[in-house]
């Protein structure tokens, strides 16, 4: 096709509607032949992208199948593999609690301070459990109340019937 007249101002065929409520007049000065063949191609054009949207689902839903197909057979495997891994993780995961019992049993800590020893080894729990029994040591003999010129045994109670008397009476 010839451009003898259509329009050359650099304008993409997107904005073709816009540029012919633009240049109403250019579409006049195309003659008949012209604008039979720019209807023609702005068919063509349509079709084309119809096809081409067509053509990019089919291969849209082509790519999901693909993946779909290849996710069923990696499931499994990938299944197992996440099942050994949660295992493997449970496992050093109560090797190192129960190696933290043991330390906190052999040093004779509470069973409640065990979880509150650091270290990945035995000598660095056992180190730890030491320094944590020292500062419970002296934690202890800071806060020990003192009970030093505090009452130690209750006051007799009254024996005889006038003494009850004068007593609840405020007489003393």
């Amino acid at each position: 096709m010839a451009d003898d007249g259509i329009n050359t101002d650099g304008a993409d065929e997107a904005g073709s509607a816009t540029d012919t409520t633009q240049h109403g007049d250019a579409t006049g000065e195309l003659g008949e032949g012209g604008q039979k063949a720019l209807v023609a191609e702005r068919k063509a054009r349509a079709a084309a992208e119809k096809s081409a949207a067509a053509a990019q689902k089919q291969l849209d839903d082509m790519a999901k199948r693909l993946q779909a197909f290849e996710d069923r057979d990696k499931s499994e495997a990938q299944k197992l593999a996440e099942r050994a891994q949660t295992a493997e993780a449970e496992a050093a995961k109560a090797s190192s609690q129960l190696l933290r019992y043991e330390v906190a049993s052999a040093k004779k800590l509470p069973p409640g301070w065990a979880g509150r020893l650091q270290g990945s080894t035995k000598e660095e729990l056992e180190a730890d459990a030491d320094a944590l029994l020292k500062e419970l040591g002296e934690t202890r003999h800071r806060q020990s109340p003192s009970y030093d010129g505090g009452v130690r045994k209750p006051a007799p109670a009254p024996t005889d019937m006038n003494a009850l008397i004068r007593q609840k009476a405020g007489l003393g």
